[in-house]
């Protein structure tokens, strides 16, 4: 939508439509097993996630978001 005026796409899904959440099961199941892996808890819906940490230092750093943005350059996001 721009000022108001929904615009026709060509590509992708549309946010909310009944495909992305399933796409985004699948694009981000090798992600949840990485952070499985490395026995980090968390909890995602579609594509929102939480990852649960103990500390600022166990999430920044070489931690458990370089393991996602590590997970995520891989599969070309």
């Amino acid at each position: 939508m721009s000022g108001g005026v929904v615009l026709e796409r060509y590509q992708g899904t549309p946010q909310g439509g009944p495909l992305s959440p399933l796409l985004a099961n699948v694009l981000l199941d090798e992600v949840d097993k990485e952070l499985e892996k490395h026995g980090h808890c968390f909890a995602r819906y579609a594509d929102d996630c939480n990852v649960y940490v103990r500390s600022r230092k166990a999430g920044t750093g070489d931690g458990a978001l370089a393991q996602v943005r590590r997970q995520a350059a891989a599969q070309g996001q």
